[in-house]
């Protein structure tokens, strides 16, 4: 395990910001001081690409920083190293957060889902789950009916 690396947290409200690169240089205009050293990717122990997060980030290329950075794991190596004083992993978790929030689609299937949910159809169900023994549970989850890995 790696040690955490502690750094100054915007406070924003992700609904309310547009997915560009004014978010970014809003909460983090270092992010603009960028010497493209890669002592950011060197330091990287998950072998990302730090500097290409960055890249993005200036760019306003809010999917390809939130793609490059899912395997992210925070651990500030990064930031320790960066003479432009960066916090690359919160400008990285800001753009994941921006792509979730306004660029991705909305997958139908959990909406409808979700719906079902606010409807209480699942209610009767989660109550007569609630009084089964072990035993009983074991058995129903055997028996279930196993979706097919997609191809």
């Amino acid at each position: 395990m790696l040690p955490f690396h502690p750094a100054a947290k915007a406070k924003y409200d992700v609904k309310k910001l547009p997915a560009d690169v004014t978010s970014i240089t809003r909460f983090y205009p270092e992010v603009m001081r960028c010497l493209q050293c890669n002592t950011c990717s060197r330091a990287c122990p998950q072998e990302l690409s730090v500097i290409d997060i960055v890249g993005a980030a200036m760019r306003g290329d809010i999917a390809t920083a939130a793609d490059l950075s899912f395997d992210c794991i925070m651990c500030g190596l990064c930031a320790t190293r960066c003479p432009a004083e960066i916090v690359q992993y919160y400008v990285a978790i800001l753009a994941r957060r921006l792509y979730a929030t306004h660029l991705s689609q909305r997958a139908k299937h959990l909406q409808v889902r979700l719906q079902e949910m606010k409807d209480r159809l699942y209610d009767a169900d989660l109550e007569r789950l609630t009084h089964l023994s072990t035993a009983e549970l074991t058995a129903l989850y055997n028996a279930r009916e196993i979706e097919k890995e997609a191809a």
